[in-house]
């Protein structure tokens, strides 16, 4: 066969192989540059049978997209709530042991800025345009387990947004020195100016809030339009790009749970103190006087989605300053602080959307989702365990959990039942990617009348 012949027939077969090879080049080059992160225990070996579930390491890509991110379960099959899947990894969990980060380690770990945000990926999301427009603030309370705090704040975090965290005074000294230094890898990330020792019921734990909101409202760096209170068990369900859809068809409204119960009266009709040598709130033993301008005392979540004006309103508004000083002594200061602002139509709060009857709209509270504890054959099952009559979730709850329409969902922890939160974690920063239409049609209909 001719030479000019040979080489016609092998033309094609050279050009494969060479192809080939350069995709095989290609390839590997991708994969070493962009191999998942290993997890590792930071000088803590593992025995046999542990599993590492100090945070979901979650792995680069170039192009950012939904992942699997759990190796050593099929979180879909959880999320999908199929019964004989979640009670074998039910049973899986029982045979394995868990080892967390300490508060010592994160710290260590975030005094090398580098180092801290390769390690929890903080830099995996995406940002529109309309996100860039609409920032938001948050207060975020926490007392323990700086490793549940980072979980949470990596969920929400965007660099246009700020983030306000208040540490209980008392905590240890290596959950304050943690949060110091994961708040200097994050510009935008600070302390609050004051810390509070926070006691439960207390009116400590409402001025906590207040002392974030006061130095969010002075935080000139970013032009906040909504503010979201945070304790750090909660979670989101919505995305920031969601969140800002709801908070741009809001438009103003604030999201605040407030009604009238008349059964809560204890909590307003005597006066309690803070015990600080026992960190519990104790009735005094006298009659608490009428509250101020003549308010009805309304009852309603501690946490809400607020508007500017309106926090602007709660803190320097005299008659809101008069409601707050009226309520220092009274029980659990903050369930009823933003619901009597917003159930007194004469005070003139902005962003309050009432009823045909003079109430706030009870469609518009949609800032957290809580599981409590009932009786009776329509409660809902909790699959976790209760604590304080609220569910800390579990497996069984996941399918539940992310058809809810609330923003966020109290509560997890991240030691109890841990691939609960593990999967929701998975769930949540693949929606983050995904294209699917957010389903704006029901938050249209929140604000109407």
């Amino acid at each position: 066969m001719p030479r000019q012949q040979i080489i016609f027939f092998l033309l094609p077969t050279i050009l494969i192989c060479t192809v080939f090879v350069i995709i095989i080049a290609h390839y590997n080059t991708f994969q070493g540059r962009h191999r998942p992160k290993t997890i590792k225990t930071y000088g803590k070996p593992l025995s046999k049978g542990q599993t590492f579930l100090t945070n979901m390491t979650l792995r680069y890509v170039r192009n950012p997209g939904p992942m699997k991110i759990v190796q050593d379960v099929d979180c879909q099959q959880i999320i999908e709530g199929k019964d004989d899947y979640i009670a074998h990894v039910s049973e899986l969990m029982k045979e394995m042991e868990y080892t967390f980060l300490s508060d010592s380690e994160i710290e260590e770990l975030a005094m090398n800025c580098d180092k801290f945000l390769n390690t929890f990926d903080s830099n995996r999301f995406i940002v529109s345009k309309i996100e860039l427009d609409f920032p938001i603030a948050y207060s975020i309370l926490t007392y323990k387990d700086v490793v549940q705090i980072e979980k949470l704040l990596r969920a929400i975090y965007r660099p246009h947004n700020v983030y306000c965290i208040h540490m209980d005074r008392s905590s240890g000294l290596s959950l304050h020195n943690a949060i110091k230094a994961i708040s200097k890898c994050l510009s935008n990330v600070f302390v609050a100016s004051t810390l509070e020792d926070v006691i439960y019921e207390g009116y400590s734990r409402l001025k906590a809030d207040l002392n974030c909101m006061s130095d969010l409202l002075n935080y000139s760096d970013v032009n906040w339009k909504y503010l979201i209170n945070l304790p750090s068990q909660e979670y989101p369900l919505k995305t920031n790009s969601e969140i800002v859809k709801v908070l741009q068809t809001l438009n103003g409204t604030n999201s605040i749970e407030s009604y009238y119960y008349e059964a809560t009266h204890y909590r307003i009709n005597q006066t309690y103190q803070e015990n600080y040598k026992t960190s519990k709130l104790e009735l005094t033993g006298e009659i608490k006087a009428p509250p101020p301008h003549n308010v009805t005392v309304a009852k309603g979540s501690a946490y809400g989605t607020f508007s500017r004006r309106f926090v602007e309103f709660a803190l320097r508004n005299p008659k809101a300053r008069d409601i707050l000083k009226w309520t220092e002594d009274t029980l659990s200061p903050d369930e009823t602080f933003w619901a009597t602002l917003a159930f007194n139509k004469d005070l003139g709060a902005p962003g309050i959307q009432y009823s045909a009857s003079g109430v706030p709209n009870p469609k518009s509270w949609i800032t957290v989702g809580v599981m409590w504890e009932s009786k009776g054959p329509a409660r809902e099952v909790c699959h976790g365990m209760y604590v304080r009559n609220i569910c800390v979730f579990g497996l069984g709850d996941l399918n539940k959990i992310v058809q809810e329409k609330t923003l966020f969902i109290n509560k997890f922890y991240h030691y109890y039942q841990p691939f609960a939160l593990m999967c929701i974690e998975e769930w949540y920063f693949n929606k983050t990617f995904s294209t699917v239409p957010f389903g704006s049609y029901y938050y249209n209909r929140l604000i109407k009348p």
